[in-house]
């Protein structure tokens, strides 16, 4: 499926918005009718989104991971007779910065060499594929207008701009949204209504409007569940909450197994990515968590978070593989 073939495909990235990003409206799953919904015309005209797929990234160094674009996707070119391969480059922003456009850059030139150096095609003549850049701005500062390349340099005089490269970005400001009336498929609206409730503070108090667009969203279970461990994983990191807060979204929205499936599934997430602690602490536990050997204390960590948080040890029991002898001794 294209979910798992792109997190094969790709870098995971540590900023919790870029993260989030990836998983969800920069996936090649949700990302047709993310762009459909919130794209430009022109895009929708010329580039095929029903072929996206994961562009490798294989030739990145883990340096330039951290200043490049956060996504790339690939497909062809709509209703033309040219075979011509289009890489879409996506760059998230939180605040206002220009500086993405030069991310984008770097990621489509490196792109372009080495798709080049991978054909063996460095000196014939071809087909080049087609760099086309997306940012996807959702913050709280205004941030308006085209973006173009140019734009970096104010002070270029006119006689020189014909020599200095010249191209327009795609630009998706969120900020124009209302919440509401969000467009799109359920799970394209629990996407973008995270990012903006991420943003304006008020996350958990609509966490359980979110869960309701995922349990709308006509996608199999394992997606469903998928996209729920995604938004609960970034609540975590990017908003003050705590674990008993999480749980009871999800069980305003779901019901029977499928709540449990849902707590279950989002369970190392909410308990492992830190409560209440901003974006550096948990960062911070995450890095822990990937240092936990095994299940079992995997499970040890996730009951003391529970008892903590005032739940019952039948609770506890039900939602690990400890006996109540076992979760009584712990501190």
């Amino acid at each position: 499926m294209k979910q798992i073939e792109f997190d094969k495909a790709v870098w995971r990235p540590t900023n919790p918005h870029d993260r989030f990003c990836r998983r969800t409206i920069f996936n090649p799953l949700y990302a047709p009718d993310f762009l459909r919904s919130y794209g430009d015309a022109v895009l929708l005209k010329f580039v095929d989104l029903d072929q996206l797929q994961a562009a490798p990234t294989t030739h990145l160094t883990a340096e330039l991971r951290e200043v490049i674009a956060d996504a790339a996707l690939t497909t062809r070119l709509l209703n033309t007779q040219s075979l011509a391969e289009v890489l879409l480059h996506f760059e998230h922003k939180s605040r206002p910065s220009l500086m993405a456009v030069v991310q984008l850059l770097l990621e489509a030139a490196m792109s372009l060499q080495f798709r080049w150096t991978l054909s063996g095609r460095l000196e014939s003549n071809c087909d080049l594929p087609i760099p086309l850049m997306v940012v996807v701005y959702n913050g709280n500062e205004d941030w308006e207008g085209e973006i173009w390349f140019q734009d970096l340099f104010p002070n270029l005089p006119e006689e020189l701009r014909p020599f200095v490269p010249q191209f327009r970005v795609f630009f998706i400001n969120l900020r124009h949204f209302k919440y509401g009336n969000l467009p799109g498929r359920p799970e394209t609206r629990a996407s973008v209504e995270s990012l903006m409730r991420a943003t304006d503070g008020t996350f958990i108090a609509h966490l359980p409007g979110v869960f309701t667009h995922i349990a709308e969203a006509d996608l199999e279970e394992c997606l469903r569940l998928d996209l729920a461990q995604s938004v609960s994983s970034y609540c975590t990191l990017t908003t003050p909450v705590t674990s008993k807060q999480i749980i009871n979204a999800i069980s305003t929205v779901f019901r029977g197994k499928e709540c449990f499936n849902m707590i279950e599934t989002i369970k190392n997430e909410i308990f492992l990515e830190g409560f209440a602690s901003g974006e550096v602490r948990g960062e911070a536990r995450g890095e822990a968590r990937g240092k936990l050997a095994g299940k079992a204390e995997r499970d040890l960590e996730i009951a003391r978070n529970m008892k903590q948080n005032g739940y019952s040890v039948k609770d506890i029991a039900d939602l690990t593989d400890l006996s109540y002898a076992e979760i009584a001794r712990l501190n």
